[in-house]
């Protein structure tokens, strides 16, 4: 015991203390400790007081309430704390524990009772004045109606992401439905007219009709599709590549419509063998995504410029898309990502939806930097999972 603390000036002087200062000292003590346990058996949070081997030393009336024991903690005093619980998570977490580790540790504990209780649990070890560990306190909060109202806030985004998400595809199909119903009507009223009728004026408008009619169709399919890849959850299997020939290979499909609208693209890409966790066709699509919007916010830009570079930092592959385009309104810059909000004529509003969560599949991040009239940056962050070996170069 450490000679200069109160409790070892008093040992140390123990002979030289009469007797009513000693009462007084040791009726102080049980004051003092009679105050502690009625603040801790006020409190809501349990706590547990135990040795390195888990014989409980204290607890307050919350922890025998939040382990489901019966009685008060006084039954409990001295008794082995793994072999009083029921709770095979508590158990198994205290048998793994190594009060010596110095490891503060916090579990989420389901404790299956009526319905489901969640407990979170910290073990704090406690140094004695040696440095070594002298005992273990163990905190359980009750997180139960957190945890429930967590369920319900996520449940009410959902369903209010899937009614913005419906209420887009409504719009988005209306437009092309009346177009339909239109030419539909047309073409029907060309080919009910008497064969003397027909001239060739009528003919080439009815042959329009029909070709309009096949662009609605394929365009309320694109809607579909962007919508069933917006809300269908599906697993992905991630396959060790590298993110740099993806980039490549959206630029080559890309190539034709990028240089017809003059658009020059400066590739900056380092390293060349980096290695990154993913799946192919899906990060292309992410890309391909990005790409067509950089080429459509640099309409009308009289040097329109993209340009990518990738490079490492930290444990992550930076890719960059650099445009010069029209920018984005600082206003619209946090609604981005929401489902169906564009600011294109004509826009799907899902482009950026699905490239979030393309990112999010590969365990990465996606982050966009934009002013209106000064280009827009978009970055995206993707975990390495191999470094790229690099040599020194020659003398």
């Amino acid at each position: 015991m450490d000679i200069k603390s109160f409790a070892g000036k008093f040992l140390s002087r123990l002979d030289k203390i009469d007797r009513q200062q000693i009462e007084a000292y040791f009726s102080k003590l049980i004051q003092e400790k009679n105050f502690l346990e009625v603040i801790f058996n006020r409190l809501r949070e349990g706590i547990i007081v135990t040795d390195t081997a888990f014989q409980i030393l204290f607890m307050n009336r919350a922890s025998c309430r939040a382990l489901g024991l019966k009685g008060g903690p006084e039954l409990y005093l001295g008794q082995n704390l793994p072999d009083i619980t029921d709770h095979p998570d508590l158990k198994a977490r205290l048998l793994h524990y190594d009060p010596f580790s110095g490891e503060v540790a916090t579990e989420e504990l389901r404790l299956k009772k009526t319905g489901y209780q969640v407990l979170l649990a910290r073990f704090l070890p406690v140094p004695d004045d040696e440095g070594g560990v002298e005992s273990v306190v163990i905190l359980l909060s009750d997180i139960t109606e957190q945890k429930k109202s967590d369920e319900v806030r996520i449940k009410s985004q959902r369903i209010n992401a899937l009614a913005t998400l419906t209420a887009g595809v409504a719009h988005e199909i209306k437009n092309p439905l009346n177009s339909l119903q239109i030419h539909a009507q047309l073409l029907r009223k060309y080919l009910t007219m008497p064969p003397e009728e027909m001239t060739l004026e009528y003919r080439q408008r009815s042959l329009r009709s029909s070709d309009i009619i096949l662009e609605e169709i394929s365009r309320l399919s694109r809607i579909v599709n962007q919508f069933l890849m917006a809300v269908t959850p599906r697993r992905f299997e991630l396959q060790p590549g590298n993110p740099n020939e993806v980039i490549k290979h959206a630029l080559e499909v890309m190539a034709p419509t990028l240089a017809e609208n003059g658009i020059k693209v400066t590739l900056n890409l380092d390293p060349t063998d980096v290695e990154v966790r993913l799946n192919a066709p899906r990060l292309a699509q992410a890309f391909l995504n990005i790409i067509k919007n950089s080429e459509e916010a640099m309409e009308g830009t009289s040097e329109p410029l993209l340009v990518i570079t990738s490079r490492i930092e930290g444990k992550s592959l930076a890719i960059y898309f650099i445009d010069n385009g029209c920018g984005i309104a600082e206003k619209n810059l946090e609604k981005i990502f929401e489902p169906y909000f564009t600011t294109k004529f004509h826009g799907s509003g899902l482009g950026l939806m699905v490239v979030y969560q393309i990112v999010s599949e590969h365990e990465g991040a996606i982050s966009i930097k934009s002013a209106e009239g000064k280009g827009t940056t978009v970055t995206i962050l993707l975990p390495i999972s191999r470094q790229p070996i690099r040599l020194l170069a020659d003398k």
